[in-house]
């Protein structure tokens, strides 16, 4: 090509590489010659001799419904938008520590530059440890003291308070709650806020009115079943994501009971289907696209040696829709 071109074979790996400058004529010259060859970059040899390979690995527990997938959506934008590209691990199958290792390790062994890991259920301890390995390693999701810089949370025990005032505030008193598993932090935070505030506001949910679930169709299902059969009499239900909220309203009206004149439901995240339900979720918005570019970014400038600004913290806010309404006894 250097030939054909009549430069220096420094001058075209400066052009194809991108590092260094060349003048406009000999660039001219090489784009010619490169159309001319039908030229391809060959990536394998060139992330060998950068020793990186422009690959970011990208660790989920599910694939599962709409919230992973604007999580790995936003990925994909902001590593497309700087020449990178992803690796997917999903650890659904995983039933242990060992096993959740077990997919991180399948993308270090791919020569991941950086991992991204969402939602992770492995303890502080572990994932200080293995950043201790893999100091480019990211966290979604999930305060992590040990990792400064490294772990992007919103605060969920805001939202479940938001919540919690929003249904108080349009006058219930007989408030069920189905949460997700309380061994996830980011489950557990939105739970205890709910139910704080409304112990302040002298509200208090009654312990038959708390069905733990999972963030799953199925488990939303489970729950909801649960609570129709034995919570007693309510006017109103807490769910602690939209996947659960979708499936117990759904439930509901199809036993007979109106969504939300008889009963108000409530989600958490807001995902894109949210405002299309009928009625329209009402929710917590989560910013989980904002959250997610913003941990993108730090593990690019981490691995790539980029500047661009980053925020660990979020606030959520709610979106009050359709879904609820005061109850049928309220004035």
């Amino acid at each position: 090509m250097a030939k054909l071109a009549g430069v220096g074979s420094g001058t075209v790996s400066r052009f194809v590489s991108g590092n260094g400058s060349i003048s406009q004529k000999s660039a001219e010259k090489i784009a010619l010659a490169i159309r001319q060859l039908n030229y391809r970059p060959n990536s394998i040899a060139r992330s060998l001799s950068s020793r990186r390979s422009e690959l970011v690995g990208v660790w989920v527990p599910s694939l599962e419904g709409p919230y992973y997938q604007m999580m790995i959506r936003a990925i994909e934008l902001e590593l497309r938008q700087h020449g990178k590209h992803m690796i997917l691990a999903n650890a659904e199958d995983a039933q242990s520590d060992e096993d959740r290792l077990a997919h991180i390790d399948y993308l270090i062994n791919r020569d991941c530059d950086g991992i991204l890991m969402s939602g992770s259920r492995l303890g502080d301890f572990r994932l200080a440890s293995l950043s201790d390995r893999y100091p480019n390693l990211v966290c979604i999701n999930r305060e992590v003291e040990a990792l400064p810089g490294r772990a992007f949370s919103i605060n969920h025990d805001r939202g479940g308070r938001l919540a919690a005032q929003h249904l108080h505030g349009l006058g219930h008193r007989k408030i069920a709650v189905i949460t997700g598993r309380l061994s996830a932090q980011d489950a557990k935070q939105r739970h205890n806020g709910f139910i704080d505030e409304l112990e302040r506001l002298n509200n208090p949910v009654a312990p038959e009115r708390v069905i733990e679930g999972a963030y799953s169709y199925a488990g939303g299902e489970q729950a909801a079943d649960t609570l129709m059969q034995s919570a007693g009499e309510f006017t109103a239900v807490f769910c602690g994501n939209d996947k659960v909220a979708m499936v117990v309203a759904a439930r509901l009206q199809a036993s007979g009971i109106k969504v939300p004149d008889q009963v108000s439901v409530l989600g958490y995240d807001d995902v894109d289907f949210a405002a299309y339900m009928v009625p329209a979720l009402s929710t917590i918005h989560a910013p989980i696209v904002e959250m997610t570019q913003s941990a993108c970014r730090q593990l690019l400038n981490l691995t790539y040696g980029l500047d661009m600004p980053f925020q660990e913290r979020f606030e959520p806010t709610l979106c009050a829709r359709k879904s609820t309404a005061p109850p049928p006894s309220a004035p």
